[in-house]
């Protein structure tokens, strides 16, 4: 199974949140387990580690950020 790549858009689209907050959220999500993936210029976000840090943080009753 291959690992499914998101761009900044499509991670603040699951999360319900604008782009601006995405980017704003970004530096604790990615302290928390959000894995990112740099291919040249673009930074691409494993949906894995996303799906993981929601369901952690749901099973802990926590907020995401």
């Amino acid at each position: 199974m291959s690992e499914q790549l998101l761009n900044p858009m499509d991670v603040a689209g699951k999360l319900k949140v604008g782009k601006t907050t995405f980017y704003a959220i970004r530096p604790k999500l990615i302290a928390r387990g959000l894995k990112t993936l740099r291919i040249g210029k673009q930074v691409k976000y494993l949906e894995s580690s996303l799906d993981r840090l929601i369901a952690k943080c749901a099973a802990n009753e926590q907020p995401l950020v």
